[in-house]
């Protein structure tokens, strides 16, 4: 469904969008942290790091619950890390893009939606822990193969994206047996495991330049220089959202028509 069928409609979405964003930018980056630390990420409750009291709803609603305390633990008046805020609204802002550069409402868009969630909470466990956690590199896999259902030509489709991991992950095996014959450190297997899921979310001309890109973002912008997930994860969630993949939505198209009927009468 067009977002901007209706102007109702498309603020509607854009809203429902940066609120998403928000809450799962809060879930997804408690799950890194957890997963580093070796907790249980799905049974555990939200404490605070400080004095671990246990928090409330109060204390996780996205954005809000940071600036009515002040950036402060309720119960014992820690200081709350900025990154908690930023990372919040930095992925509904991204939610927010993707939506736009979209500008339908299809299986696509929620993948991309997804996998920039998953990227985030990627991200972060490069950065605070060293790791490239295999854990969402296979959510990604799972979020590509179920939606193989809903590509018009599946032949044409896998064919590209199985010869985009073949070259390209095969150059970087080389590239790190050969680093590694002369005593250098090569690539790890996480990162070609991730690069081979990326490229199959790419193909091959669109894998190619987002690598191009990425590693031109983490060699020369100051941000990206002590980890290579992130600049790899935006440049390739930018290609993608800028690729015209085109999914038949038929089946769920009229469940989506429903909605936005029923949200009309509203």
């Amino acid at each position: 469904m067009p977002l901007f069928e209706t102007t109702y409609i498309g603020v509607f979405t854009i809203v429902l969008a940066f609120m998403f964003g928000t809450v799962l930018a809060s879930f997804i980056t408690c799950t890194a942290g957890r997963i580093l630390a070796g907790m249980d990420w799905i049974n555990e409750h939200s404490k605070c790091d400080t004095c671990g009291h246990q928090l409330g709803a109060l204390d996780l609603f996205p954005i809000f619950s940071y600036l009515l305390l002040g950036g402060k633990c309720r119960y014992c008046g820690a200081k709350v890390p900025i990154r908690c805020l930023i990372s919040e609204v930095l992925l509904g802002v991204v939610f927010v893009i993707v939506v736009l550069l979209h500008g339908t409402i299809d299986v696509v868009m929620a993948r991309n939606l997804l996998l920039a969630m998953l990227m985030m909470g990627l991200s972060f466990c490069e950065i605070d822990g060293k790791v490239i956690h295999e854990g969402f590199i296979t959510a990604m896999l799972v979020i590509w193969i179920g939606a193989l259902p809903f590509v018009p030509d599946l032949k044409l489709y896998i064919s590209d994206k199985i010869i985009a991991c073949t070259l390209i992950c095969g150059l970087f095996m080389i590239v790190s047996y050969l680093r590694k014959s002369k005593g250098k450190e090569g690539f790890k297997p996480g990162f070609i495991k991730l690069m081979a899921v990326y490229l199959l979310y790419t193909g091959l001309y669109a894998g190619v330049a987002f690598l191009a890109v990425g590693f031109i973002l983490h060699s020369f912008v100051k941000p990206f220089k002590k980890t290579i997930v992130p600049a790899l994860s935006v440049t390739c969630l930018v290609f993608m959202c800028c690729m015209t993949d085109r999914m038949d939505t038929s089946v769920i198209y009229g469940y989506i028509t429903a909605l936005a009927d029923y949200i009309k009468v509203f």
